[in-house]
């Protein structure tokens, strides 16, 4: 169960690494795509290390494959700090995790991997918790559709989507690509070592940004975050230790562990924002207003069943 350490783990670094991110975007940048870049840069401090520690090793056509992916990785990141930008922290991270459905449908397609009846059915249950933790009450940023009690079973189905997330438009193409970069992932990983493959999915994504330097607004925004002090430069610095833990966590679990398990275990990352971003309302108050996370007692509510609806999921899944 070595690999469930490491997704496990994986995870938590992620957890914390996006409640930084929407901190970060709340309180220093209003550009997410200029942020991506601040991301990818601030990254190269531990890409520089780990190519001087272990080295890199070229091997065609493995290498040229994980930096294409890894160039392709930077994209999905722009429909999530979208989404980060217009919803709460736990709903992001609820809603990023639909991705494991797309991963189970690919690794038997392409893998191999056996789709069982209790695999189906913890996928189901994945989607079914997504669009609970995605819903919208009255009074919430809805419509308005459910003031009329009296409409009939149709207008109330297009009530219930038109007050689904308006997060989960930008996660449509979030979904797909980051099934088709953690297939792709599983696949190196028989021919490349997992240090070879971050470095060579880092160099990908630093070729993606540096062309978006070249863009007025991008550069302006990118050289006015680094400006901002210690605080805000520090606060990067952090986001990305953690992101880089949880890449690596997670690289070696889906090295030793199946594709489809590993990223099931992904999904506990919503539970765990929510017991993060507690636990910052407890003991810093004001940076934990700042995230504009619901925690009253319907909020709390709506996401308990939610995500526990999603961790049965899991457990049919794994």
């Amino acid at each position: 169960m070595e690999w469930l350490t490491f997704a496990f783990l994986g995870t938590v670094f992620f957890t914390v690494a996006g409640v930084l991110d929407k901190l970060l975007l709340s309180s220093y940048t209003d550009d997410s795509n200029a942020y991506i870049v601040c991301q990818v840069l601030a990254s190269q401090l531990f890409t520089i290390p780990v190519f001087l520690i272990v080295g890199a090793n070229f091997v065609y056509p493995q290498s040229l494959i994980a930096l294409l992916f890894g160039s392709l990785q930077v994209f999905p990141s722009f429909f999530y700090m979208k989404a980060l930008q217009i919803e709460e922290t736990s709903k992001v991270t609820a809603l990023e995790y639909v991705y494991p459905l797309f991963v189970f449908i690919g690794s038997a397609l392409l893998l191999g991997e056996v789709l069982e009846l209790k695999h189906c059915v913890g996928g189901l249950l994945l989607l079914v918790g997504t669009l609970l933790i995605s819903y919208k009450k009255k009074g919430s940023g809805s419509s308005g559709l459910y003031s009329n009690r009296s409409n009939s079973n149709s207008l109330n189905s297009i009530s219930f989507l038109s007050s689904l997330s308006p997060a989960i438009k930008p996660f449509l193409s979030y979904w797909v690509l980051t099934a088709v970069y953690y297939l792709s992932l599983k696949y190196l990983l028989i021919s490349i070592d997992e240090w070879n493959l971050y470095l060579w999915s880092s160099l990908g994504s630093l070729m993606v940004v540096l062309p978006l330097m070249g863009i007025r607004s991008i550069r302006s925004e990118v050289k006015g975050f680094f400006s901002k002090g210690g605080l805000a430069v520090g606060a990067l610095i952090s986001e990305e230790t953690f992101q880089f833990l949880g890449i690596i966590f997670s690289i070696f679990a889906y090295a030793i562990g199946s594709v489809t398990l590993v990223s099931s275990v992904g999904a506990l990352q919503p539970i765990m924002t929510v017991i993060l971003i507690l636990g910052l309302g407890i003991l810093m108050p004001k940076l934990a207003k700042a995230m504009n996370e619901k925690t009253d007692w319907s909020s709390l509510k709506q996401k308990g069943i939610s995500f526990m609806v999603v961790a049965i999921g899991i457990y049919f899944i794994s």
